[in-house]
């Protein structure tokens, strides 16, 4: 289920979504009404979207696209990473500010996120932050194919 908690920043909407997106409830239903015309969706608390909820959340992204409103994305899961990289509409054409790199410890095989702002890593040539291991300091890899991961990036 979709949970939905909005804040004002300013002249921008945040809306930070969590949870699963399916059919139940709709994406209008779960969010609401939205009067600004700048929106920034935080998706950290995306786990799981099944096909009934991404065909949801493309339809939703595309009204907002139609009705002028500027959104954009943040904070992205590596959930909403896969689909980003999955579905060439799945962003409606909105920037993906920030999202979470999935790693891998070398040593106890811990899984762990890393949050990177896209600019930088862009800047950094889509360099990857070496991390060590806070459980056992052993070193930690990308947990994932640079090549796939970064598609968005190349369509920006």
């Amino acid at each position: 289920m979709l949970t939905v908690k909005k804040e004002t920043k300013g002249d921008t909407l945040v809306i930070h979504l969590e949870g699963t997106i399916d059919e139940t409830p709709p994406m209008e239903q779960a969010i609401g009404t939205i009067d600004s015309k700048k929106v920034a969706f935080g998706c950290k608390e995306i786990r799981r979207l099944n096909s009934a909820g991404v065909r949801g959340w493309i339809i939703y992204f595309e009204n907002l696209k139609k009705r002028g409103i500027q959104f954009r994305f943040f904070e992205c899961s590596p959930t909403i990473m896969e689909q980003v990289n999955l579905i060439r509409n799945f962003r409606s054409g909105a920037p993906v500010d920030s999202f979470y790199l999935p790693y891998l410890c070398t040593g106890c095989k811990a899984q762990f996120q890393q949050l990177v702002m896209t600019d930088e890593l862009i800047k950094n040539k889509l360099e990857v932050p070496t991390l060590t291991c806070p459980k056992c300091k052993s070193p930690m890899n990308f947990d994932d194919l640079p090549e796939e991961y970064f598609i968005f990036i190349s369509l920006l």
